[in-house]
């Protein structure tokens, strides 16, 4: 990594741990939805603890959150105060600003992924074994959401528009993707929708080898897709944000 490199991912990642907003979405809103939803849904289905699903799905739903907003916040951010124009001046390629803002975003994104497993356990999920490889969907999903997050960046004028854009995107998939509630407690039409949505599987990714439920051949077919958008969204994002 070259010294330009760190430097601007150590000024994005400070900007990050100085800005309330990102703190409170990133680690206080997901722990609070988490606890909700274990006291609420639960026990829900009779003869059925629910923590373990609910908490793996809401890990899922952290690691997209951040994703999208580390993707769209600084480049919406610059575009606003005059900054993105300024860049452009910089010897810096688009990939490595890209690269830099998503290294700043892995430190939340680690951070927040440990802070939900500390709560959830207390809650009552068991860990499996194997939860530690949970760790490569929960990182392919934050990079499929990060490149969406880009493209709202670059494509929206406003810091407020990519905020609003990327909540209605981040909780209209959560809610269609089973994250905020088990797919088998949403409306029917939702549960023919679900295994078209992005965080569809990343929950059945990252839900079997971190509490054991599923499949793993279900793993396996999320793990391709996530790959598959992700790849597709970078070369996409890359492309248009090309200023070199």
């Amino acid at each position: 990594m070259s010294t330009k490199s760190r430097a601007l991912t150590r000024v994005l990642l400070r900007d990050d741990l100085r800005d309330w907003s990102t703190l409170i979405f990133t680690f206080i809103f997901p722990s609070v939805l988490l606890v909700v939803l274990i006291l609420t849904i639960a026990d829900r289905v009779p003869g059925m603890d629910l923590t373990g699903e609910i908490s793996s799905n809401v890990i899922a739903f952290g690691a997209s959150f951040v994703g999208i907003f580390s993707g769209a916040s600084h480049l919406a951010t610059w575009r606003e105060n005059g900054m993105f124009t300024v860049m452009r001046t910089f010897p810096l390629s688009s990939r490595t600003v890209l690269t830099c803002q998503a290294r700043s975003g892995v430190v939340m994104l680690i951070t927040q992924a440990a802070l939900l497993v500390v709560v959830a356990v207390s809650m009552g999920m068991r860990l499996k074994v194997t939860a530690l490889a949970a760790v490569i969907p929960l990182a392919l999903g934050y990079l499929l959401f990060f490149t969406l997050g880009v493209l709202l960046g670059i494509l929206l004028p406003t810091m407020a528009g990519v905020s609003m854009a990327a909540n209605v995107i981040i909780l209209g998939l959560g809610f269609l993707g089973g994250a905020i509630m088990p797919v088998t407690l949403l409306p029917h039409w939702a549960q023919i929708v679900a295994p078209w949505t992005p965080i569809y599987h990343l929950r059945e990714a990252a839900t079997m080898p971190l509490i054991g439920v599923g499949t793993w051949i279900k793993a396996g077919t999320g793990m391709a897709y996530l790959l598959g958008v992700t790849a597709l969204l970078a070369i996409v994002s890359e492309r248009t944000m090309r200023w070199e």
